[in-house]
């Protein structure tokens, strides 16, 4: 009785998760121009500036072109900024000003249902601005592998990445102010230093022993192996530790959440 039960209870669970998708959708629809162009519009100005402009005197990065380097690199970046922003910041909201998320405790779901369905949103809109961002890259003519087709599973990996630390900040945070400390000490940082521009291989050893711990590093590496067709065996590493981070961290939003909807 007990393994026909299980079946039923993971449905039920599953279609939780869902309805906190399904809203997460259906409240993106109502704005999604705009969101489009804050998340969008960064990373391919900087396509732009730096690619067609630095790139006139930065012949080449790591072997190839710095518009093909870069232009990689500024897609995990776009798949990073689009839930970052996001998730913490309607994280907050939903939890502090109106208040959504105990209106779902109360429907009633469960507090690893909301953070399920936020995470699922989260990949698929990861997967979303990237797959609009391979399109340029494309049209620039700087995807040069098929390989590229796989894009889709390491960007909605992202997502969930970088929306559960997102959302445990979210969880955390007394005021927004609070929210722009995680983006200047920990986003920023990770913008500049992860490879996005450079290869890190020069850095400082313990500079590279704190970047190589980031989530956006080992993003980009898998990212630009794929646009460029360069796979070679470490990628397994990369993945790995992508996987890892995204159970691991995860689950801290779960008890944060859970208490901050407690009290």
């Amino acid at each position: 009785m007990a393994v026909k039960q299980a079946p039923q209870e993971w449905a039920q669970w599953s279609n939780g998760a869902l309805m906190v998708f399904r809203r997460d959708f259906l409240a993106w629809v109502k704005y999604y121009k705009s969101s489009v162009i804050l998340n969008f519009g960064e990373p391919l100005t900087n396509l732009l500036a730096l690619g067609f402009g630095l790139g006139t005197y930065v012949a080449k990065m790591a072997g190839v072109p710095f518009i093909d380097f870069i232009g990689p690199g500024l897609l995990a970046v776009t798949a990073m900024n689009a839930v970052t922003f996001d998730m913490a910041f309607e994280g907050y909201d939903r939890l502090n000003e109106n208040r959504i998320y105990q209106s779902m405790i109360t429907a009633p779901l469960t507090v690893g249902q909301i953070v399920a369905g936020e995470y699922l949103w989260e990949g698929i809109r990861s997967l979303l601005y990237g797959a609009v961002f391979i399109v340029v890259l494309t049209a620039l003519n700087l995807v040069k592998s098929w390989w590229a087709l796989l894009l889709p599973l390491p960007l909605f990996v992202t997502g969930i990445m970088f929306a559960a630390p997102a959302l445990w900040v979210a969880s955390s945070a007394k005021n927004h102010e609070q929210l722009f400390y995680y983006f200047t000490l920990f986003i920023t940082p990770m913008y500049l230093f992860s490879g996005v521009f450079f290869p890190i291989t020069h850095m400082p050893g313990l500079v590279r022993d704190v970047i190589v711990v980031t989530p956006l590093f080992h993003v980009v590496n898998i990212v630009r192996a794929l646009v460029l067709g360069h796979l070679y065996p470490g990628l397994w590493g990369d993945a790995l530790w992508m996987i890892l981070y995204a159970v691991l961290f995860g689950l801290v939003p779960v008890r944060v959440l859970g208490r901050r909807l407690a009290e």
